[in-house]
């Protein structure tokens, strides 16, 4: 399943330091704060929420539950749930709303990158963490000035923590969809004329964030596919590392 990921990959830009899998490092975050960004959105924008609304209805059918950011932050970022039965999905999809409206800060080297982005995640029950979580990770690079994109991770915190009550995963790793029907999303949403790309936030531990660091992304999805790794976050869910030995 994950040809998917394999054929959207592009190579990673250059950067100052680097792991040696090839995978750049971003230490943003790691000294001083970030300044959110306070202000009033800007007209350009006021058309997007309606054409974000609307694809999403049409993927994931009629929205159960929206989650209003109540800070004037910039981007304003939602957190739409969608509950399961649409053409045939059993499980909760949550996606961000407003992450796309700012392009991101790209780093030279990755001109052919999308700078429009929003996360998405799927779960068998949606929980209050869960829905904070994407909403912080989604304010993240317009934060600090930096981006988002495929094969990324981020810890949770320093040093991370375990994720929504998993007792083994503490890292997050954003890849495109595998999904069938989800793959075609940046097809159909464009904004200011820039398809949108939707990142999967997956979970993973240290242990694979760390072979993925070293032997490149490519060592962490054969992983994926020895343990058919599936697209519902499962907070019981080993280590694969740790299984694999």
């Amino acid at each position: 399943m994950w040809w998917w990921f394999r054929r959207k990959r592009r190579p990673a830009p250059a950067a100052p330091e680097a792991t040696p899998g090839g995978s750049a490092v971003d230490r943003c975050g790691e000294s001083g704060s970030a300044k959110t960004a306070v202000a009033i959105a800007g007209a350009e924008t006021a058309g997007f929420a309606g054409q974000r609304e609307r694809i999403y209805e049409e993927f994931f059918g009629p929205s159960a539950q929206v989650f209003h950011e109540m800070s004037p932050r910039v981007p304003h970022i939602d957190v739409r749930q969608f509950g399961p039965g649409h053409a045939g999905r059993d499980f909760h999809t949550l996606v961000t709303s407003g992450m796309s409206d700012s392009a991101m800060s790209l780093p030279p080297g990755a001109a052919d990158a999308t700078s429009r982005v929003e996360l998405i995640l799927y779960c068998r029950e949606p929980e209050q963490a869960h829905l904070e979580t994407l909403r912080h990770l989604a304010h993240y690079p317009h934060d600090h000035h930096t981006w988002l994109g495929t094969g990324h991770t981020m810890p949770n915190g320093h040093p991370p923590e375990p994720i929504w009550g998993s007792p083994a995963l503490d890292t997050f790793l954003f890849l495109p969809t595998i999904l069938v029907p989800d793959m075609t999303l940046p097809d159909r949403l464009k904004l200011n004329g820039e398809s949108v790309e939707f990142l999967w936030v997956v979970p993973i531990s240290s242990a694979e964030c760390d072979l993925k660091r070293k032997q490149g992304i490519d060592e962490l999805l054969d992983l994926f596919d020895r343990f058919e790794h599936p697209p519902i976050f499962d907070p019981n869910r080993a280590c694969y590392v740790a299984a694999a030995r």
